[in-house]
C-alpha cells in the first residue's frame, strides 16, 4: 500500500453532534482509486474485532461506516487493500473516543532513524492517537530545519544560562517557538539561578510559558518554585512533576497548590499518581506528557511497561478517560496545553 501522508493517516469524528449514539466514523487518507478495508478493535484489540470496507469520499479520502464504540474509550486500527497492510510500522493506529490528546513533553533529535528521530516520534504518536505536541532538543537550530508543523509539533527554545543569547530567545519566540525549556540537570545549574532572569523576562514579554525538568538536585521543586515566585506572570511547568520518589511529586503538588503559575506535567507518573495530583491541584493545573520518544516507536505502548515499571502510557490515558469527567479529561489531555502554549491543534471530539 502507498505510504501514509505527512500526518497520522487516520482521524475520527463523531457522526452526530453528541456522543449519545455511541457512533463515530473513521477517515483514512491514501492513494485514490483503491478498494480498502478497515480492521478495528478496542483498547488493545479487545473483542469484538471487526473489518469493514471503506468508501472513497473524494480523491484519496476513505470513510468508514459508523462504528459503534459503546462504552469503549479507544479504537485500534489498521488498513488493508486485501494484500498488504498499513499498520503504522506494525504498531497500528489508535483513536480516542471522547478526547484527542496533545502531548506536552516530546523530544526530537533530527531526521535520523534512531529512537529520537522525527520518523520514530511520528510513528509513536500515531500509535497512541496523539494529534500534536510540544517538543524540544538541545540544538535549537536543528529543530528549525525539521518539518515540525507537518508532524503537529511546536518547539521550545532550549536555554543554557550564560550561553544562550537572550536576543536569540526573543527572536525564536517571535518566530514559531512556543516557550522555553530549562534542564538544570543536564546543563548543571540551579533552577532558581538569577542568571535565568533575562530569559524569563523575554518569555514573559511574549506571554508564553517555561517548561523545566524537575528532579533531585538543581532541578528540585523547591528551586523551581523560587523561580516561579520571581516571575508570577509566567506559567512554569514542572516536567515529570518530579522525576523521583512520590515524596517529591507530592511536594511539587503542594507548591502548585500554593503558587497559581505552577503546573504539573505527568511524564513517568503512573495513573494512580496522576489522579492523586488531580485531587490536590485540580484538572486546570495538570497536563499530560510522556517524554516521547525516549523509548522509540514503542514509547507509548512499550512492553515491559515503562511508566514506573507498571503501566504503559496508553494505560495511563485509558485510566484518565475512565476516571475523569468529560470536561476534566479534555483539560488534562489537551486544552490546558493548547492554552498555555497558545496554539490550537484543531477541534477535538465533541
Amino acid at each position: 500500500m502507498p505510504s501514509p501522508g505527512p500526518r497520522a493517516p487516520v482521524v475520527a469524528w463523531w457522526a452526530s453532534p453528541t456522543e449519545d449514539d455511541g457512533g463515530a466514523r473513521v477517515v483514512y487518507r491514501g492513494a485514490p482509486g483503491q478498494r480498502l478495508w478497515l480492521r478495528y478493535g478496542f483498547e488493545g484489540w479487545q473483542e469484538p474485532v471487526e473489518q469493514v470496507e471503506l468508501e472513497e469520499n473524494g480523491p484519496g479520502i476513505y470513510v468508514s461506516q459508523v462504528i459503534n464504540v459503546g462504552e469503549h474509550v479507544a479504537v485500534d486500527l489498521a488498513c488493508t487493500d486485501g494484500e498488504s497492510w498499513d499498520n503504522n510500522s506494525g504498531l497500528d493506529f489508535r483513536l480516542w473516543v471522547r478526547f484527542q490528546p496533545v502531548d506536552s513533553h516530546l523530544h526530537v533529535s533530527g531526521r535520523g532513524p534512531g529512537d529520537l528521530g522525527i520518523d520514530s516520534l511520528r510513528t509513536a504518536m500515531a500509535s497512541a492517537g496523539i494529534r500534536a505536541g510540544i517538543t524540544s532538543w538541545v540544538d535549537n537550530e536543528m529543530l528549525e530545519g525539521l518539518p515540525l508543523r507537518e508532524a503537529g509539533l511546536h518547539p521550545l527554545v532550549w536555554v543554557r544560562p550564560g550561553v544562550t543569547d537572550p536576543a536569540e530567545v526573543v527572536h525564536r519566540l517571535a518566530n514559531g517557538f512556543v516557550g522555553l525549556k530549562l534542564h538544570p540537570t543536564v546543563d548543571d545549574y540551579r533552577a532558581d539561578d538569577t542568571s535565568l532572569d533575562p530569559y524569563l523576562a523575554a518569555v514573559q514579554s511574549a506571554g508564553l510559558p517555561v517548561a523545566c525538568h524537575c528532579a533531585p538536585g538543581g532541578a528540585d521543586p523547591d528551586h523551581i518554585r523560587a523561580l516561579a515566585e520571581r516571575f508570577p506572570d509566567v506559567p512554569v511547568i514542572l516536567y515529570h512533576t518530579y522525576l523521583g520518589p512520590d515524596e517529591g511529586r507530592r511536594r511539587a503538588a503542594r507548591h502548585a497548590l500554593e503558587l497559581p503559575n505552577l503546573y504539573l506535567e505527568t511524564s513517568w507518573c503512573r495513573s494512580g499518581m496522576v489522579l492523586e495530583l488531580l485531587d490536590v491541584v485540580g484538572p486546570d493545573r495538570v497536563i499530560f506528557g510522556s517524554d516521547a520518544s525516549i523509548d522509540g516507536m514503542h514509547h507509548y505502548n512499550r512492553w515491559p511497561p515503562n511508566v514506573d515499571g507498571s503501566e504503559t502510557y496508553l494505560d495511563v490515558l485509558v485510566a484518565l478517560s475512565r476516571h475523569l469527567d468529560r470536561e476534566s479529561v479534555h483539560k488534562v489531555t489537551a486544552r490546558t496545553t493548547e492554552r498555555l502554549f497558545r496554539f490550537d491543534a484543531g477541534a477535538g471530539a465533541s
